[in-house]
């Protein structure tokens, strides 16, 4: 079976009427994003513990993306809860950050079959992504801060 596109994932969820129009709550987005920045710094330390639970590593670490993701978009006034949906919704609206579809599709896809199909994640799992995922958590975060400090210098000048 083909892998679909982000385009084509897109498409069909904005077909399907799954983009919905929220309201653009600024203080909503600086908690997710907050909240989002803690759960990184709190899995750093699970990572420096004797014992690791890739598992919870890699499963952890893809909520704290998927949920820097559902805020960006939040800035753009749109909302879904779909995670595919979600991750493609980045990859279109937001080509200049030059993210990856198929990454997305990789984490999302092992996350997945973890999460409903008992399929164990183990330390290679965490190693193949590690880098890549911080990358993409960091640059996720730049984006939102400046659109959160671009919303405050507005609101200074009103």
């Amino acid at each position: 079976m083909r892998e679909k596109t982000a385009q084509e994932v897109y498409d069909f969820f904005l077909a399907d009427g799954e983009f919905k129009i929220n309201e653009v709550d600024f203080s909503l987005i600086r908690k997710m994003r907050n909240a989002a920045v803690e759960n990184a710094e709190y899995i750093e330390f699970l990572l420096k513990q004797q014992i690791v639970n890739w598992r919870v590593i890699y499963t952890l670490y893809y909520d704290v993306l998927r949920e820097l993701c559902e805020a960006l978009i939040k800035c753009n006034g749109i909302k879904i809860s779909n995670h595919q949906g979600c991750f493609a919704y980045i990859c279109i609206k937001f080509p200049e950050l030059e993210l990856d579809w198929n990454f997305f599709e990789r984490i999302r896809n092992t996350r997945n079959r973890n999460k409903y199909e008992g399929k164990d994640i183990i330390q290679q799992d965490w190693k193949e992504i590690q880098l890549q995922l911080h990358l993409y958590v960091s640059t996720i975060k730049k984006v939102l801060e400046e659109k959160l400090n671009e919303t405050e210098d507005q609101q200074k000048d009103d």
